[in-house]
């Protein structure tokens, strides 16, 4: 290390001291989670349009190069109808703040809402979630981000993966896996200025399975001009083929993106708008091939892609779909470069001692058996359930007069030894250079 490194490595000191001091650094425990996976529940059994949109937020809360930080640009209009995840778990934060990171939280409430929105088919799978993720900021506001969303107009399988595999290392086979959460939710005009439910069927939007895939590979597609904008292209079941596009005042229908039309078929398109480039319009036929009604002569696009066989495994194997999916998810909410780890129990309280357990003169001594504090083993270790709707577990038990402020002490004396070792990691990799 030279004297030039001396001003970077103050500079790493001083934010990771103002994160610490903020409490960013904290790692929730088991108990935390488990309480907070039945408190997520109940809000997504309340209202289950937060399922798909949970797990929105986990995706738009890891783009970017803060990855999963815990903060949202709320002015960045890719980021439109976030708000309403943001806050109703902002407001679940304000009262977990001292036991878990913000980033934690939204990245944990993705997690939950996947297991909630899979368990009636192959549930995904809770219980690989990791902590310790940082928060960019105290209030959870960014402005001005520097966080690249994927494109609506990709046209073809190679630039999907292309953004994937650089934003979270993802494969081939992740980067189509992943983009089977759009089986979840649905556009909306006023947001996005597309309009329409991936997926087929009153209930199916709030179902994380593989369907999305069998409305990808087999529905014929016909692509379609926006209402509100003449610069934006949806793909749409209902014929004709460069008709107008799904109304936000009338009953909206299905609709496929680009980018979700690029999983199955290369496309030619004009980036900027997603309409054809001039003789290279097509359909999205059947497997038959066939031409479907309403294509005006125009021919099937061309199938010649490598995403297309790996979507026709996904229709045929949901539980091969799911673990792919799982692998690419957690690949997308775990940033190597946070110091992440599995949760474990909160810490065993002492027992009493011998002068607070003694009865007053009044009180007949208990017998030895009801005497005994519960051991320290007891403590909860299981993670939190996959199932809906499990009990929150009860973390550390009671505490009697001034062991209560002991155990403070410790759990702060075991933060500062962590933010130390990262302060020295983060100063080994400066001598390295």
């Amino acid at each position: 290390m030279n004297k030039s490194d001396l001003p970077r490595m103050k500079l790493i000191i001083f934010s990771l001291f103002i994160a610490f001091a903020s409490g960013n650094h904290i790692k929730a425990s088991i108990e935390t989670l488990t309480n907070l996976n039945t408190q997520i529940r109940n809000l997504l059994t309340n209202n289950p349009r937060f399922i798909g949109g949970f797990v929105r937020l986990s995706f738009h809360d890891c783009v970017g190069e803060g990855r999963c930080d815990g903060c949202i640009d709320h002015t960045n209009h890719d980021n439109n109808g976030l708000k309403v995840y943001t806050d109703v778990l902002n407001e679940l934060y304000s009262s977990v703040s001292s036991s878990i990171t913000r980033a934690d939280l939204y990245a944990f409430a993705g997690i939950v809402a996947a297991n909630f929105g899979s368990a009636s088919r192959e549930p995904f799978d809770v219980n690989r979630f990791k902590v310790g993720r940082h928060d960019c900021s105290a209030t959870g506001d960014e402005t001005q981000s520097e966080e690249p969303l994927p494109g609506n107009n990709m046209q073809n399988v190679a630039e999907i993966h292309q953004f994937f595999e650089g934003a979270f290392g993802l494969t081939l086979r992740e980067s189509v896996a992943i983009m089977g959460a759009h089986s979840l939710g649905r556009m909306r005009t006023v947001n996005s200025g597309y309009e329409g439910a991936w997926v087929r069927g009153a209930e199916d939007p709030n179902i994380l399975d593989n369907k999305y895939y069998d409305e990808v590979v087999n529905a014929p597609w016909f692509l379609k001009v926006m209402p509100t904008d003449a610069n934006k292209h949806q793909w749409q079941i209902n014929p004709p083929s460069l008709g107008v596009g799904n109304s936000a005042t009338a009953r909206a229908g299905t609709a496929l993106l680009n980018s979700d039309a690029a999983l199955a078929v290369n496309l030619f398109l004009n980036k900027e708008t997603g309409a054809f480039q001039t003789g290279t319009e097509c359909v999205m036929c059947p497997p038959n091939r066939r031409n479907p009604r309403g294509a005006n002569g125009l021919p099937c696009c061309n199938e010649d892609t490598v995403g297309r066989p790996i979507c026709v495994e996904y229709i045929n194997s949901n539980g091969q779909w799911m673990r792919d999916f799982e692998d690419a998810f957690y690949k997308m909410i775990d940033n190597p470069q946070d110091d992440l780890s599995s949760p474990v129990a909160a810490p065993a309280t002492e027992a009493p001692t011998q002068a607070t357990e003694a009865p007053t003169p009044a009180t007949e001594a208990p017998t030895p058996a009801t005497e005994a504090p519960t051991p320290a083993t007891e403590a909860p270790t299981t993670r939190p359930s996959g199932g809906r709707g499990g009990r929150g577990g009860r973390g550390g038990g009671r505490q009697s007069g001034g062991r209560r402020g002991d155990a403070k002490v410790l759990n702060s004396l075991n933060k500062v030894l962590e933010n130390l070792k990262d302060v020295m990691g983060e100063i080994k990799k400066i001598k390295k250079q």
